[in-house]
């Protein structure tokens, strides 16, 4: 169990750079007459299709990764602790603390290990077992990863009430300079897949009353703000075209977090909060 636990701090510490679900501890202490013990590790906040507020478990599948992008803690040349979670692993964690009532869902994403077909294949593992094998029906946010084939995507969407493909950098160009492995036709692509493909079963649910739900609760990404020299006009405006074309249901952005000097990011002293936020509260960008 102490494995598992070394494996939960270290791929929970890494989950907190996502900001597509929005984080905040959860202390729960074991006063002798109840079942385990939550020190927060892991456990954030988010918001449910009609609304409500629910803790979800927020980790990593792994933080190994075969990328170097410039702006990850979890990039290729940083020398950090590496984990990685067996999909049994994932899910004893996600039933077991649901079952002591302190979470009502899982947040999980991953870096790419080998290819993102070998790594989406695990976590849609997961979902499926959960949904299908323990009858579990909390909610289920999965990162879905970027250049994954059609078939694994529709499958996440099968199991997950919410995917995200990260879109990370506001323009191609920023995008080629700090990742160079990534594109953002790999980006693009499964939202655009998601979106029709929700836009199908919504459609066949009119005639047939029997047509699964796919989705139920949208897509979602992430903009990094002050990784890259856009301005906030352009960041909003690739944001209003990723809410009208790819029927997004929310768009996060996340101030850079300085890692490592490397030439490739500006070398900040602090993460840019106050412009985060000042993105995140704008309305109206015209």
């Amino acid at each position: 169990m102490s494995k598992v636990l070394d494996k939960l701090r270290i791929l929970a510490d890494a989950a907190k750079y996502d900001a597509s679900c929005s984080s905040s501890g959860s202390k729960r202490a074991n006063k002798g007459k109840g079942l385990g013990n939550s020190d927060g590790v892991g456990i954030c906040h988010s918001y449910t299709e009609d609304g409500r507020c629910v803790s979800l478990l927020k980790i990593l599948f792994t933080n190994y990764c075969i990328y170097d992008c410039a702006y990850c803690v979890s990039r290729s040349s940083n020398d950090i602790q590496r984990a990685a979670f067996t999909v049994e692993e994932v899910i004893d964690l996600t039933l077991n603390f649901y079952r002591r009532n302190y979470i009502e869902g899982l947040f999980l994403s991953s870096g790419i290990f080998k290819s993102a077909d070998y790594t989406l294949e695990r976590m849609v593992r997961v979902a499926r077992e959960l949904r299908k094998k323990h009858n579990f029906n909390g909610y289920i946010h999965l990162k879905a990863i970027p250049g994954a084939s059609d078939e694994l995507l529709h499958e996440a969407g099968l199991y997950a009430d919410r995917l995200s493909v990260n879109i990370e950098l506001p323009s191609e160009s920023s995008l080629k300079k700090v990742a160079p492995e990534k594109n953002y036709n790999d980006i693009i692509t499964p939202m655009n897949y998601l979106s029709d493909e929700k836009v199908r079963y919504q459609d066949e649910k009119k005639h047939f009353r029997q047509t699964p739900t796919f989705l139920p609760a949208g897509q979602s990404t992430q903009l990094i703000v002050g990784a890259s020299p856009e301005t906030d006009f352009q960041i909003l405006h690739l944001a209003d075209d990723l809410y009208k074309q790819q029927r997004l249901r929310r768009v996060y952005y996340s101030g850079y977090v300085p890692i490592a000097t490397d030439n490739r990011v500006p070398a900040l002293s602090a993460p840019p909060l106050q412009r985060e936020n000042r993105i995140t509260g704008s309305v109206d960008i015209y």
